[in-house]
């Protein structure tokens, strides 16, 4: 019992009854609902007798019709697929031209068709009435006479809009609805021979063959709606039974929708208990909150208060619940409880299948079988195969999955092979639905022994997912079977969506004490049952009613006039459970979500704004939003310890470490741009993970250019990597590039996508992609411009494509020396001076006037300049440049078109004629700059140019824009 005041519904009758039978109740068969209430009902029992008792027999409604037949409820997939079998006979018979729909094409049709059919029979509805032929519609008349002239009308116009012919969709309705009681007829007598039946179909064989077992003490306990046939059935039973009904005088004595159903019941069958004894708002202790919430999920931020609020030191007895109206919040109330406030939890609704593991893993896998093969290649396509490479289940079957995503990602994969993918049954494709279903099974089972092994998935959830893993294979299982035994012919598309449907209206069970503990469960759940303390979530329009699921091929008039459900029908079904649920409980919390949608703004349900309008209610308001204040995010910095100072000069130090890391201008840059990336990506080594597309990314594009123009000039001088000596460039070799064929620079720009980009020889252009089709030409066009502007330039020498360079810069204020170095796009000689060309896809070309404009980071640092810098102070360095002018030049590709164009660089206005004179300078400030590496005072700190985060690999960790 919940207190001394207020005895709970269920405990009512088990006071009732004992009063009336004893405790021995051995032969009574109580029939509820559904199976919840009977956990709490025995517990009543022996509450209210003090002493063991013989309890009865349970059962709910729907075992009582199926215990009464001969036939079985079979499941909906077989019942739909001879569905379409029966439909694709009357079609036929009935039409000049077959149908060729499919079972794929008719299956949600069907669905709906069988709700139809199985609506009709628990009502037991007339199907030759409902389903007549509507050629005449005069006949209507005949029909409806209790409908009075005007409303006659109404229903001819209707047919006359929407059934007659005129339109393909009028004529397919037609010709659809005609047949549709022959198909009723001949798919029930289908049906019955194989002994097996839908739900509405067994009850009203039950019904009209009087097959109730009447000898017994029937007891009838907290019904509201009843179909026809559970009327019938009360009727045949009424003499040896109880009937029971959970009501209010609330909104038993009025009009109130809640008690549509109740009141009718209660003329019929009449009640064993004293219906007057309760009135909801005769309660004046009802303590009632009623909250809005800015967001869905932000609601289960309350349930920490809520839970001090109630002030209980255990939660022991099952008087307290949490009830869902929107069940897709499950998770987060979960997250939302705590532990150590609440050590009993029961959780009666389950956990949504799709929102597990395993339904993830079959999602990618099945997306992998049925869009990502490639017949006419034998490959799959990489995008299908990456995602089961890298979810964990594929880990924890494949141990090696690993090493094959980083072969496919490097070697730029993009249609993985038998050859590449090896013999591992996971990435097998199945031709057939049969097969596919096979390879599930298999793949489900091998999931499963492999998880129960794991040691760290031995928590509850580790329970969960196991249980998730087993009723994955259930579920395939059972399609599986009808496969293979030609009961289910589908194609492998509509598997999936099969698959998906079914998987969505699987719930997880979890295990705990049904009657101990905190309760949290869907609405349906509590029918029956009481509690003291209740808090509801998402008590709005479309959860609280829920939307009516309007999939029907009966007009809805048709519906109200034969008695099957309408919308008005399921929203008196939602008030009844809203209002019997909060007529015992003393603490009620109401939330509701307010946020605005892309229709507008979520609303409150509308019997929360009846409950608002009752002048006898005494309702607190409040308002659950989440204290939202700007992100202080406190600067990252790196001190220099002196564990990390002997890092670095572990790394970066010559003197300290003879096997030192080169620093090349591409890290320096980084230093000089934002210090603290240097620090994450160069001295912890920490790399944003390898992105694989077919699409092409600005730095690969630049990769495959530079090698391109590499290719280019050694194909001109007949050079290799191994054998390179310079030689001359002339007008005259470079005009053969620009013949309009492009014969030769298709065959280099090739090559460099083979290398750069497909990993792999021998790619024919014809297996481009349209992106990867146009990046090629663009290179070409970029080709083209850089052999033009060169022409002008001839005669000059290459000493050096992609050519690597060293060299030691002292810093002896740090008592340190570093390699400094990297790769020179191409070195020239022209009239005794040095070029260095530093090839650039992207980009303006810019002057500057001071030195310390390489390292300022305001208006953007010239970067560019300062690495062409660096390879030219390298150059200085090294002896055999000593007494040669070096001339830096960045070549803009996007400007070189221009006739004014110069790729040399400038400073103060002026070309640089030899970076010899600028060295000093240049090394000085750069000596200086690069030092503070090493000094302790110095730390790795975020930029404060915040340009320089846009296209950073950290910028959310550092929460830049």
């Amino acid at each position: 019992m919940m207190n001394n005041d207020i005895e709970p519904f269920l405990y009512l009758i088990a006071k009732d009854l004992i009063n009336r039978f004893g405790t021995d109740l051995s032969q009574i068969t109580v029939v509820f609902p559904s199976r919840r209430a009977r956990l709490f009902f025995n517990n009543y029992l022996y509450h209210y007798a003090g002493k063991p008792v013989w309890a009865p027999s349970y059962l709910t409604i729907d075992e009582l019709f199926e215990n009464s037949s001969d036939l079985y409820v079979a499941d909906n997939i077989k019942l739909i697929a001879l569905l379409y079998e029966t439909y694709i006979e009357v079609y036929n018979t009935e039409s000049d031209v077959p149908s060729v729909e499919t079972l794929d094409e008719f299956y949600f049709f069907g669905e709906i068709l069988l709700n139809d059919f199985d609506d009709v029979d628990k009502n037991l509805v007339d199907a030759h009435s409902l389903f007549r032929n509507l050629k005449d519609l005069d006949q209507l008349k005949d029909d409806f006479l209790h409908l009075n002239e005007t409303q006659i009308e109404a229903v001819i116009r209707y047919f006359q809009n929407s059934f007659q012919k005129g339109t393909r969709l009028q004529e397919a309705f037609w010709s659809v609805w005609n047949i549709l009681g022959k198909v009723y007829s001949e798919y029930k007598k289908r049906l019955k021979e194989d002994s097996i039946a839908y739900l509405g179909m067994l009850m009203r064989s039950v019904i009209e063959e009087n097959k109730l077992n009447e000898g017994k003490q029937y007891v009838f306990a907290g019904f509201n709606v009843l179909n026809q046939c559970e009327k019938k059935l009360f009727k045949q039973l009424k003499e040896c039974s109880l009937f029971y009904w959970d009501t209010d005088r609330y909104y038993l004595e009025s009009n109130h929708e809640a008690g549509r159903f109740i009141r009718e019941n209660i003329l019929q069958f009449g009640s064993a208990i004293d219906i007057n004894s309760f009135d909801f708002y005769a309660n004046n202790n009802k303590k009632i909150k009623i909250i809005s919430s800015s967001s869905e999920s932000g609601q289960s931020a309350y349930i920490f208060p809520w839970i001090n609020d109630l002030n209980k030191e255990n939660f022991t007895e099952p008087d307290t619940a949490i009830v869902l109206c929107n069940e897709q919040i499950l998770p987060s109330v979960m997250h939302a409880i705590p532990s150590d406030k609440v050590d009993n939890v029961n959780i009666t609704m389950g956990f949504p299948f799709v929102q597990s593991p395993i339904y993830g893993f079959l999602q990618v896998v099945l997306e992998m079988q049925i869009h990502g093969y490639i017949q006419s290649r034998k490959s799959f396509r990489y995008k299908y195969i990456l995602p089961v490479l890298r979810h964990p289940y594929t880990r924890i079957i494949f141990p090696e999955s690993k090493m094959l995503e980083d072969k496919i990602i490097k070697e730029n994969i993009f249609f993985p092979t038998k050859e590449v993918l090896g013999d591992i049954p996971l990435f097998s494709w199945e031709e057939n639905v049969k097969g596919l279903s096979e390879y599930l099974l298999q793949i489900i089972k091998q999931t499963g022994v492999a998880f129960k092994e794991l040691s760290e998935y031995k928590d509850v959830y580790g329970g969960l997912y196991q249980e998730s893993i087993f009723r994955a294979y259930q579920v395939v299982s059972r399609f599986s079977d009808l496969i293979a035994s030609g009961e289910l012919n589908i194609e492998k598309s509509t598997f999936l969506k099969l698959l998906k449907k079914m998987f969505s209206g699987v719930r997880i069970p979890f295990h705990g004490e049904p009657v101990k503990g905190l309760q949290v469960m869907g609405l349906l759940e509590t029918r029956n049952l009481d509690f003291k303390n209740i808090v509801l979530f998402s008590v709005n329009e479309g959860y609280m009613p829920g939307t009516y699921n309007e999939n029907t091929f009966i007009p809805q008039f048709l519906r109200k006039h034969f008695g099957l459900s309408t919308v008005e029908h399921q929203e008196s079904v939602y008030a009844y459970y809203f209002y019997r649920l909060l007529q015992r409980a003393e603490n009620i919390t109401l939330l509701y979500n307010n946020e605005k949608t892309q229709t507008g703004k979520a609303e409150m349900s509308r019997f929360l704004l009846q409950m608002l309008v009752s002048k006898q209610l005494k309702i607190t308001r409040y308002h659950l939003s989440a204290g939202i204040k700007p992100i202080q995010s406190e600067e990252i910095i790196f001190h220099k310890d002196t564990g990390l100072l002997q890092k670095i000069r572990e790394q970066y130090d010559i003197n300290y470490n003879r096997e030192a890391h080169r620093l090349s201008p591409s890290a320096l840059n980084t230093y000089i741009n934002c210090s603290l990336r240097f620090y994450l990506q160069y001295i912890e080594g920490i790399k944003n993970k390898e992105e694989f597309s077919e699409e092409l990314d600005n730095s690969t594009f630049g990769t495959i250019f530079h090698r391109a123009a590499e290719l280019l000039y050694r194909d001109i001088g007949g050079v290799d990597a191994r054998n390179f000596d310079p030689f001359l460039v002339t007008e005259e070799r470079l005009k053969k590039y620009l013949s309009n064929d492009s014969l030769y620079l298709n065959r280099i720009i090739s090559r460099a996508f083979e290398e750069e980009y497909f990993k792999k020889p021998n790619i024919d252009i014809k297996q481009y992609n349209g992106e990867q089709l146009i990046n090629f030409r663009v290179i070409r066009h970029l080709m083209r411009r850089m052999i033009r502007f060169d022409m002008k330039r001839t005669p000059f020498y290459i000493l050096g494509l992609e050519q690597s360079v060293t060299a030691l810069f002292d810093l002896p204020e740090q008592n340190a020396s570093l390699k400094i170095g990297g790769i020179i796009d191409r070195l020239e000689e022209k009239d005794g001076t040095l070029y260095i060309v530093d090839y650039k896809t992207s980009g303006k070309s810019k002057t500057f006037n001071e030195m310390s404009d390489l390292y300022q980071q305001k208006n953007g640092r010239a970067s560019h300049a300062f690495q062409t810098f660096l390879y030219s102070s390298v150059l200085v360095k090294e002896q055999n440049s000593i007494g040669k002018r070096i001339v830096p030049s960045l070549l803009y590709l996007q400007e070189a078109g221009k006739d004014d164009y110069s790729s040399i660089i400038q400073y103060q206005k002026e070309d640089i004629e030899d970076f010899n004179v600028l060295y000093p300078d240049f090394e000085a400030l750069f000596t200086k700059t690069i030092g503070n590496l090493f000094d302790p005072n110095i730390p790795f700190q975020q930029t404060v140019a915040l340009e320089n985060c846009k296209y950073c690999d950290f910028k959310d960790l550092c929460n830049r824009p």
